[in-house]
């Protein structure tokens, strides 16, 4: 079996951020027709760039029936978008923020799959990636709002595989650990602050990068993964490991 997505139409969510973009761009390149879906600009020019607030189920719809209708066909959905709020303990996160990491993080996703199906069954199957963490399985300090939500969608991922076998459709969540991105450099204050907070946290000695974790969804979505479903890849430097 080949990583060549040629013929293939996919739909990548939150392909404005860094990861996003990373992994639109690698189907593509691999042959792949994609559209790239996000709330804010910055999704790869070169692609079919769709805008939709996910927070909004009929703008989901619209857009993935959109995408599918442009594309000629829907294969691939990734579902990569993840909300980005303030860290807290438990005792102090909003109700605000709580609501707005699984309206984001596990809603959306629910959404986008529940109308890519459709389209995939048209297609004779498919595959549903959805882009988790680490930190679904374990977690951080002030990180239980991200952390819940990605473990609900490491669930939901079972009940996606589970319910749609038989419709020809994988699914399989991807779960990465730290990945120099905006969204780190941000939060800590540029790269070498980043490098210095996390990187003793990860045995391999550094962080990811936006290209593997695209080349590791490259190769789920594709045939040569055609046994995967139902699973949790963790791509963590061995964070998980100690």
């Amino acid at each position: 079996m080949e990583t060549s997505l040629q013929g293939r139409a996919a739909l990548v969510t939150g392909a404005a951020g860094d990861i996003g973009a990373a992994i639109a761009r690698r189907l593509a390149s691999a042959g792949a027709r994609v559209a790239a879906l996000d709330a804010k600009a910055g999704a790869p020019a070169e692609l079919l760039a769709l805008g939709c607030d996910l927070t909004d189920a009929a703008a989901v719809k619209r857009a993935v029936d959109d995408a599918a209708r442009q594309l000629g066909g829907l294969h691939i959905l990734v579902n990569n978008a993840a909300a980005d709020t303030a860290r807290d303990p438990v005792a102090d996160i909003s109700l605000e923020d709580w609501q707005r990491h699984f309206a984001v993080n596990v809603t959306a996703a629910f959404l986008a799959t529940k109308h890519a199906i459709p389209h995939m069954r048209a297609a004779g199957g498919g595959v549903v990636l959805n882009i988790a963490s680490q930190l679904g399985g374990v977690t951080s300090k002030g990180g239980a709002a991200y952390s819940a939500s990605k473990a609900a969608l490491i669930s939901l991922t079972r009940s996606i595989a589970v319910d749609h076998a038989a419709d020809g459709i994988r699914a399989v969540s991807l779960s990465p650990g730290a990945i120099m991105t905006g969204r780190l450099t941000r939060r800590f204050g540029g790269e070498e602050a980043t490098r210095k907070a996390l990187v003793g946290l990860h045995p391999i000695g550094r962080l990811g990068t936006a290209e593997e974790v695209a080349e590791a969804a490259l190769f789920l979505v594709s045939g040569r993964a055609s046994f995967f479903t139902g699973s949790d890849v963790l791509m963590d430097g061995g964070y998980t490991a100690i």
